[in-house]
């Protein structure tokens, strides 16, 4: 079966690599996000994204996403109903990208009415500090997939979010009743322990992930503002 792999968008611009590829595979195509170097996410296998975007409930509302990645979790929101999205995404050039519809999904994301692309740094909001303009909540509901979890780190800064202090500043930011969903990398059990010191009601899904032969385990931990 012949395999190619092609480079769409490359940029260095926001301080470290993304590159945007596509991936032809006999009669099927698949796109990739890739940063600095290392394999973020695929459009091939994308359960987990909607693990993520489904840990909200089936009336998910007002929501606030971190991390826009390949548009995944955003638009199974919409498939879901939800009423406005703002979505938050360090990489001025991933956003562009959207704009400039080069995949469909992106390209579905970013036409979407109900949806505002933010530049900017979620967890810096989520965690207290200063806010990013024309961005305001409270939301009904956040989805976060802004790294690969407490134990595996791209970006050491976002390490505030997964403290207690952390969560409890974040949830500070949902209506209350409303529900924060996290995306991590595998399951991470100091974490978990944590949020259910928050909340008792706290939750963690594991999503069986079959990579390059190779089973492992995604998670999503959701923890609920009180009423």
């Amino acid at each position: 079966m012949h395999e190619e792999t092609v480079t769409l968008a490359r940029s260095d611009a926001d301080g470290y690599e993304i590159a945007l590829r596509r991936r032809y595979s006999g009669d099927t195509t698949a796109d990739e996000l890739i940063i600095n170097g290392a394999f973020a996410m695929d459009s091939a296998r994308t359960h987990s994204e909607i693990v993520l975007a489904e840990a909200l409930g089936p009336n998910p509302g007002h929501v606030l996403v971190g991390g826009l990645g390949l548009g995944m979790t955003a638009a199974h929101l919409l498939d879901m109903g939800a009423t406005k999205l703002d979505i938050v995404e360090l990489s001025g050039s991933l956003i562009d990208w959207a704009n400039q519809e080069m995949t469909p999904t992106l390209a579905r994301v970013a036409a979407d009415p109900r949806v505002t692309l933010h530049r900017g740094d979620v967890v810096a909001l989520l965690c207290g500090q200063p806010a990013i303009p024309g961005l305001f909540g409270p939301w009904d509901g956040i989805c976060l997939d802004i790294d690969n979890g407490p134990e595996f780190l791209i970006h050491e800064e976002n390490a505030q979010l997964y403290t207690t202090d952390g969560i409890r500043t974040a949830l500070d930011h949902l209506t209350p009743g409303g529900t924060m969903a996290i995306w991590a990398q595998g399951p991470a059990k100091e974490f978990w322990y944590d949020l259910t010191s928050i909340d008792k009601n706290a939750t963690e899904h594991l999503i069986e992930i079959v990579r390059a032969n190779r089973k492992m385990d995604n998670a999503v931990y959701t923890v609920h503002c009180p009423n």
